[in-house]
């Protein structure tokens, strides 16, 4: 219903071009420059964040040299060669494989946060490109024809 209302009142708007400057003055122009970026900003930084929870650097940093899935041989109390040599080789592999397996983490860590920040610049500036790309191939248009 509010829409027919909409539609049928627009031929006293369009006769009103005054009233349309300060709509697009008052609404438009606030929300395409100020409230809209934000929260482009703000899903930004969302996206952000919940890729570092699930991928956390510093986590993967501190935890760099524990042993995958803390998967470790106990040393022997006693010093036997045999015993020792072979818990000293489990736990040097299983901390080696997490190592390698932590690294991976990271550096995908960081190509996820390098590519979400590369989008978001790309959205960001095409935000406010895009109404003048708009408006530049009108004018292209309306000069041709």
């Amino acid at each position: 219903m509010e829409t027919i209302r909409a539609i049928a009142g627009l031929p006293r708007v369009l006769r009103r071009p005054t009233f349309l400057a300060e709509i697009f003055a008052a609404d438009f122009l606030p929300w395409a420059l100020w409230e809209q970026p934000k929260r482009i900003i703000r899903a930004y930084a969302a996206y952000a964040a919940a890729f570092m929870d699930i991928l956390s650097i510093p986590f993967l940093l501190k935890t760099l040299l524990s042993p995958w899935k803390g998967i470790a041989e106990q040393m022997p109390s006693a010093f036997q060669w045999d015993k020792f040599l072979q818990a000293f080789f489990v736990n040097l592999v299983t901390r080696m494989i997490g190592m390698v397996i932590r690294l991976l983490a990271i550096v995908l860590s960081l190509a996820i946060q390098m590519l979400l920040f590369a989008l978001f610049i790309v959205i960001f500036v095409g935000w406010f490109v895009f109404p003048l790309i708009v408006v530049g191939v009108l004018a292209f248009i309306f000069i041709l024809v």
